[in-house]
């Protein structure tokens, strides 16, 4: 799972300094599934802006010079978390599925593309588990304007909602870095592929782990973008042992993704 490290996981994702109000969060952000080209380009240029011009990992097919995508997002979930006041599109993820179905898609997850001979657990490996029952979380990034001090790309002043403040951008990074997480374990489950994996920093691990989203590393740490390894959840796991206070901000954004995806998951799970 490619993220955006600098100056986006420096403090933890403490629990005890945010506001997890359900209420509270969607009065000021909402969940695009990125189905539209419009809308496919916004995650890209979004990802483009943090992973190739922020990070300077040069990663995609670069086939444009303003976008970041790959042939894995032919069978991808793509998703936008957009701040509702400004319009800016806060964050984005994707989850890579199998469709088995589609001729000239990718049987593989990324992962087993880039990083197979890392691999190391032979109990958690893509190969020994059904394809349909797969996933692979990645592109997950946060808006520049919500973590870094200096030249926001819109006027804060000009925000008047007293839920969103910018000046305290690492609370900001916080929540939707967490609700970004959260969306993509709502998406999982209802695309009913509970077997999860994701490329991690070893240090981003911990701090997931202290959001109570435990992940376990199956792969060795290798030089991908920086020190990762691929670690797996079980999504069903995951859910069960969500901290309590997380429980009402994940069931919300998991309604709100399920109205948002009947139809497209439907027709990818029958």
């Amino acid at each position: 799972m490619l993220i955006n490290n600098n100056d986006a996981f420096e403090s933890t994702l403490s629990l005890q300094r945010l506001s997890l109000d359900p209420n509270h969060f969607f009065n000021n952000f909402k969940f695009i599934i990125a189905n539209t080209p419009d809308e496919k380009e916004r995650a890209f240029l979004l990802r483009h802006q943090v992973f190739n011009e922020e990070l300077h990992y040069n990663i995609g097919d670069q086939t444009s010079p303003t976008l970041e995508k790959d042939s894995h997002d032919q069978h991808s979930i793509l998703c936008l978390l957009q701040h509702r006041e400004s319009g800016i599109d806060a964050g984005c993820l994707r989850v890579v599925v199998i469709e088995e179905s589609i001729k000239g898609v990718a049987q593989i997850l990324p992962l087993e593309e880039y990083c197979s001979n890392s691999l190391i657990s032979s109990n958690f490996h893509p190969e020994k588990m059904a394809k349909n029952t797969i996933c692979e979380v990645s592109r997950l990034a946060v808006h520049p304007s919500f973590r870094k001090k200096k030249k926001p790309l819109f006027d804060s002043k000009n925000l008047h909602s007293e839920n969103i403040d910018l000046k305290n951008r690492s609370q900001n990074q916080s929540i939707i870095s967490l609700s970004l997480f959260l969306g993509a374990t709502a998406l999982v489950g209802l695309t009913k592929r509970r077997h999860v994996f994701a490329m991690l920093e070893p240090r981003f691990n911990r701090l997931l782990k202290a959001s109570g989203l435990h992940f376990q590393q199956v792969g060795e740490t290798i030089n991908y973008c920086g020190k990762r390894a691929a670690y797996y959840i079980d999504q069903k796991v995951a859910v069960e042992n969500l901290p309590e206070k997380l429980i009402p901000l994940y069931i919300q954004i998991e309604k709100e993704l399920a109205i948002l995806t009947s139809s497209q998951l439907n027709s990818r799970i029958d």
